[in-house]
């Protein structure tokens, strides 16, 4: 994830375990897919829309309910 450079507190949380990943758009769930470059992204087949892995929009993490 991108690291800012202000004082300011991250609103990424500090791991991903415990969220699913979400499309923004449609709150549908994201395929993981590998790129040609290394990387890994988050595909909404629905939209045709994603983002690389450690760049997401806060909108696509959404917490999962608690096991309990």
């Amino acid at each position: 994830m991108k690291r800012l450079l202000r004082k300011e507190a991250d609103p990424y949380p500090a791991s991903g375990r415990g969220y699913a990943h979400v499309c923004p758009d449609c709150g549908l769930p994201l395929t993981l897919h590998d790129l040609r470059d290394g990387d890994q992204a988050y595909w909404c087949h629905a939209c045709n829309k994603g983002h690389r892995a450690g760049d997401p929009p806060l909108e696509a993490l959404k917490p999962l309910p608690q096991a309990g």
